[in-house]
């Protein structure tokens, strides 16, 4: 209710870009102040604490620790399905575009007050869900939750997975917590700094993200070239494949992969047997 108010208002004033972000902060921020109050009776500093059952389960066993942490990867898959199949709807279409250039596609017939509305309340709802899983599983929750900086963690999550695509804020929400994780032991006050300067530096020079795709590629292009030379030394059998000496580089499905005297690979038709008798089946090639 809250982001629906919230966002129609924003939304209808054709408030966009830095400005919404610095509204949003401003709303959060206000929010926290909100609820550091003893008033309120909400526990003031302290928030909510000694969370011990759930449906009249006691949540610190590890059995119910394991539960909860199930249905939280299996919201998460279904929240990326749902996603998936959102964006390659009308629906999403529509969204990508007034993206993309909203004006033209209030020339084209649509509203976007209701768009931008709609998936605003509804990205609310799936942070809604992701605080009702979180808070059973650490027991406590106070209005510090609501600081900006916690925000713009969340805002570097997406900024280094990649904001183009589904998948990179799920990989940047994994790495930058484990580097918060390391970091929060090994050098706990310096954290803060460390994540402003990744979000500057991933804002300047990697504006794309991670690029979460073309990393899953390089992947399967080393792996390749792993099992050519684990083949070879394993089977004690002839070489399964050709590999030749290249100053420039070589493609594994379209990854162009550069260092030094790199390789050149091309299967013959003898490995594996499945492969057709009519020459060389390229899989990785050089120039």
């Amino acid at each position: 209710l809250l982001a629906y108010v919230f966002g129609y208002l924003a939304f209808r004033s054709r408030i966009k870009g830095v400005y919404f972000s610095i509204l949003t902060q401003a709303l959060t921020y206000g929010a926290a102040l909100l609820f550091f109050r003893n008033d309120l009776l909400m526990g003031g500093n302290n928030g909510f604490t000694d969370f011990k059952r759930i449906l009249d389960l006691p949540i610190a066993t590890p059995g119910m620790r394991m539960v909860l942490f199930v249905l939280t990867g299996l919201t998460l898959l279904g929240f990326f399905l749902f996603s998936r199949w959102l964006v390659g709807s009308k629906y999403g279409r529509v969204l990508q575009a007034i993206r993309d250039a909203e004006t033209r596609v209030m020339f084209s017939g649509y509203s976007p007050l209701g768009y931008k509305l709609s998936i605003w309340v509804l990205s609310a709802m799936m942070c809604g869900v992701a605080g009702a899983l979180y808070v059973p599983q650490v027991g406590i929750i106070n209005p510090s939750e609501m600081s900006p900086a916690n925000s713009i963690e969340i805002a570097v999550w997406a900024a280094v997975g990649g904001r183009g695509s589904l998948l990179g804020p799920i990989i940047g929400a994994f790495m930058v917590n484990g580097a918060k994780s390391w970091l929060t032991v090994v050098a706990p006050e310096f954290w803060l700094y460390v994540l402003g300067a990744l979000f500057i530096a991933v804002t300047l020079f990697m504006p794309q993200g991670v690029e979460v795709d073309k990393l899953l590629r390089a992947l399967l292009a080393l792996t390749i070239l792993m099992s050519c030379y684990l083949s070879e030394a394993l089977r004690g059998e002839p070489r399964p494949a050709e590999i030749q000496r290249s100053s420039a580089s070589f493609h594994v499905f379209g990854i162009r992969l550069t260092k030094g005297n790199d390789l050149s690979i091309r299967l013959d038709a003898t490995w594996p047997n499945k492969l057709p008798a009519t020459g060389d089946a390229p899989i990785c090639s050089g120039n």
